[in-house]
């Protein structure tokens, strides 16, 4: 079987077809056409250490690197800005351990190290003197945040977290391998099977090949309300996920083609009696395709028919960026919007064509303006407009809505936002140790001893909130609910607390929401009927859903095409002839809270007046060099799902920072990590401060399989990203591990050979063919660890599921 392929010249003007044939292991390749592509270079220089010294980008903007005796990054000067360069400064200890960080402000973040390698102390401007303390094996023991209060941590003999104990807060515990007394057969081995918190309690069961089978999520809502919401999931024989069974008693399936991505979705609905799920099916997408090299390029709706085509497409440039995308149908008052970027692939404006009156296309289009660091400067459509302007360190100072000037105060110890003149009502804002915003003036929040805030007041509406032991917020009164979350932390079900009955489900498509469920019912039990309610999201470029419409007859029901880049103006949510439809995921893991106009974001709050965050940042400077910062004020480009740290977008020029990990990683710890369609981790993420093999394997880069569908392919490809992240990193480490250690090792043959570092392995994860893993051999040798990277049948692991060879 021979595949294709296409790859463009590094000239940018030919497009060739490549036709891989595995049997033979070869390339031949083709001309498919000549095509004028401009050519936007980014040029790199190195000292004679071979220390990147200096970054040009199209725009020739320069960031330059200096470096100290030792080539550790010293200094990272960004590009010439107000008159200014804003620069980083870095600082190291004996063991060369990052142990200060100087922003541009002059604002000094330190760390204090014990000789291990783990961060006893940090004292930052924003959230005050963090205190850390570990056991014997690395694991951290105690945490004692800015506000004083205490989290302490314990683990059994395999080093896995089983209790978190908190000041004045309900602990979380997890247990694992079914607990004391497990059921035989449990298939739990190694697993997590329930978690304990502020919020009741979740139990987990597994299948024969230890997949995860049922998720059932206890709420107990401040102990008024009990409700127990469970998921269901099933698989095919390639260990793929074949259907999810939602709650309420819908059913969602998939269809997957030989690449293992998924091309159709499917509805078998609650029934009538509102107690089962039906044998009807209902099709949601079909038809769903996908460019070369990873990206999906639209599907046919479930309505669709031959005489009136009901279809979502997304095209693509030569650069991989996507160029157009349709939202609605264009001929019932939807439109196609394109794209446009400058050479630097900044998002410079959209236009809008369709049929639609109210609104006219013409009247969407949208125009944007950036400052030298890539910030949004001024947005401006549909007869509004607005501007922004910021500090050295990215904080707001100035804002300007049409006519109106407002200004922003920020502490000059700290990047707290002091006091703002609007828009809305100006605000004089408060902070607890920690940096916590704790009241505006008019809205005041209370936070729990774990850091969460569980009330807020603003002004005659009071509305409570719970975690659950992910961090995750499960329970909220005053127009919440109680909310469930996929194995990916994305929100699919949100339930009445009173009685807890499903009030919207949501389906996604990998990370673009596509759908959302709700409920008709008539009469009262036993004579009940309950009716399945379908609507279709159509996402944008991040995933933000921009409108909705009833799948029945493709009314617009709910649209926010005409938003601002930071998500402060409200949706369209009522419609002639609809009435108002009520849906609240705004952009890429947020969920707007009416009681206090924030948009809850997984692990913080984001206030889309200021386009900041109300507290700093849990990860701390691994999430930027402004711990307040939303996306590093790039939201045009630039995602934050849980609320820790930028994705997505042009790269951002820094130094040497703690790399990125899996997982969720708050206060030191990853928690344990449940995925649906692949086993939870055995073993419990640790900092692995040793460069041993152990009981907690360790996950050290993440790379992607965009461009190719073959081993070599792919390790070519992870290895290329791994050193120019190596590159970016100068002197820091991946691990414990230098990362000029690695990429000096790595030059000269990584294109030749495809050699992986010297004791790493690249591993293809199930169920996750964007992704590639760089572990540790020994690891990837590990017995203890073979199951759950090569769960399937003989052995198979992601190469086999994914792309169907190898194991």
């Amino acid at each position: 079987m021979s595949r294709l392929s296409f790859t463009r010249l590094t000239s940018g003007a030919m497009i060739v077809v490549l036709t891989y044939t595995p049997l033979l292991g070869s390339f031949t390749g083709t001309l498919a056409s000549a095509q004028t592509v401009p050519v936007t270079a980014t040029r790199y220089q190195y000292d004679l250490g071979g220390n990147l010294t200096q970054i040009t980008d199209p725009l020739e903007r320069m960031t330059n690197l200096a470096y100290d005796q030792l080539n550790r990054v010293k200094q990272v000067e960004q590009p010439l800005t107000n008159g200014a360069r804003p620069t980083i400064k870095y600082g190291y200890d004996g063991i060369d351990q990052v142990a200060k960080v100087t922003d541009p402000r002059n604002l000094e973040t330190r760390y204090s190290l014990d000789g291990l390698g783990n961060r006893s102390e940090l004292a930052s401007p924003d959230t005050g003197l963090t205190k850390s303390t570990y056991d014997a094996a690395g694991n951290l023991k105690t945490r004692i945040d800015g506000r004083g209060k205490t989290n302490t941590y314990f683990y059994d003999a395999l080093n896995r977290l089983t209790r978190i104990d908190y000041t004045g807060t309900i602990s979380t515990t997890f247990e694992y391998d079914g607990g004391a007394t497990p059921t035989a057969p449990s298939n739990a081995a190694g697993k997590m099977t329930l978690m304990t918190d502020e919020s009741g309690y979740t139990r987990y069961t597994y299948g024969a090949f230890g997949r995860l089978a049922t998720k059932a999520q206890t709420t107990t809502g401040l102990g008024s309300y009990t409700n127990t919401h469970t998921f269901a999931y099933a698989y095919d024989v390639g260990g793929r996920l074949a259907s999810v069974t939602y709650p309420s008693g819908n059913r969602v399936n998939y269809g997957y083609n030989g690449a293992g991505q998924v091309t159709s979705i499917t509805l078998n609905p609650v029934d009538a009696g509102g107690t089962g799920t039906s044998t009807s099916s209902i099709i949601l997408l079909n038809n769903i395709t996908y460019a070369p090299f990873g990206g999906t390029t639209g599907w046919t709706w479930g309505n669709s028919t031959q005489a009136s085509e009901n279809k979502h497409v997304r095209t693509y440039d030569l650069d991989g960026r996507i160029s157009s995308y349709t939202l609605g149908n264009p001929s019932a008052n939807g439109v196609v919007r394109t794209v446009n970027y400058d050479v630097a692939s900044r998002i410079k404006g959209y236009t809008h064509t369709g049929t639609g009156t109210a609104p006219s296309p013409l009247s969407l289009n949208q125009t944007f303006g950036y400052d030298e660091l890539d910030r949004l400067t001024s947005y401006s459509g549909n007869g509004t407009s607005q501007t922004y302007a910021y500090d050295a360190s990215g904080n707001r100072i100035k804002a300007g809505f049409g006519a109106n000037s407002y200004t922003n105060t920020i502490d000059p110890l700290s990047n707290k936002l002091s006091a703002t003149t609007g828009p809305g009502p100006a605000k004089k804002n408060d902070y607890n140790g920690a940096g916590d915003l704790t009241t505006d003036g008019t809205h005041v929040v209370t936070y729990s001893g774990r850091g969460r805030p569980y009330r807020n007041q603003n002004g005659a509406v009071t509305t409570h909130q719970l975690f659950n032991g992910l961090d995750q917020r499960v329970f909220q009164t005053y127009g919440g609910g109680i909310f469930v979350y996929d194995e990916q932390g994305q929100l699919v079900g949100e339930y009445s607390y009173l009685n807890g009955k499903a009030t919207r489900e949501t389906v996604y498509l990998g990370n673009l929401p596509v759908a959302v469920l709700t409920q008709t019912v008539t009469g009262t039990a036993p004579a009940q009927s309950t009716a399945i309610n379908v609507f279709h999201i159509h996402p944008d470029h991040l995933g933000t859903p921009r409108m909705i419409t009833r799948a029945h007859d493709n009314k617009i029901v709910w649209r926010w095409d005409n938003g601002d880049p930071f998500g402060l103006t409200p949706p369209t949510e009522y419609f002639s002839g609809s009435g108002t439809f009520t849906f609240n995921l705004r952009m890429p893991g947020q969920y707007y809270d009416r009681s206090t106009n924030l948009l809850h974001n997984y692990h913080r709050d984001y206030d889309p007046q200021t386009g900041r965050y109300i507290q700093s940042d849990p990860i701390g400077l691994d999430g930027g060099i402004n711990t307040y910062s939303y996306v590093e004020n790039g939201p045009l480009d630039g995602t934050d799902e849980d609320g820790l740290q930028r994705r997505g977008g042009n790269p951002r020029p820094s130094g040497p920072t703690y790399s990125g990990r899996p997982g969720s990683w708050v206060g030191g710890r990853f928690y344990p990590t449940i995925g649906p369609t692949v086993s939870p981790y055995p073993f419990t993420y640790s900092q692995n401060s040793s460069r041993q093999c152990g009981p907690c394997m360790q996950v050290y880069y993440v790379a992607s399989t965009a461009g190719g569908n073959t081993r070599p392919q792919h390790r070519s490809g992870a290895n290329d990203q791994l050193y120019e992240h190596l590159t970016s990193l100068g002197s820091g480490s991946i691990g414990s591990f230098s990362a000029a250690g690695i990429r000096n090792q790595m030059t000269g043959y990584r294109d030749g050979a495809l050699r992986n570092p010297a004791g790493f392995a690249w591993h293809h994860p199930v169920h996750r063919p964007q992704e590639i893993w760089l572990i540790r051999q020994c690891d990837h040798q590990n017995p203890a660890f073979r199951d759950w990277l090569h769960p399937l049948p003989n052995g198979g692991g992601g190469m086999l599921q994914n792309f169907g060879q190898g194991l």
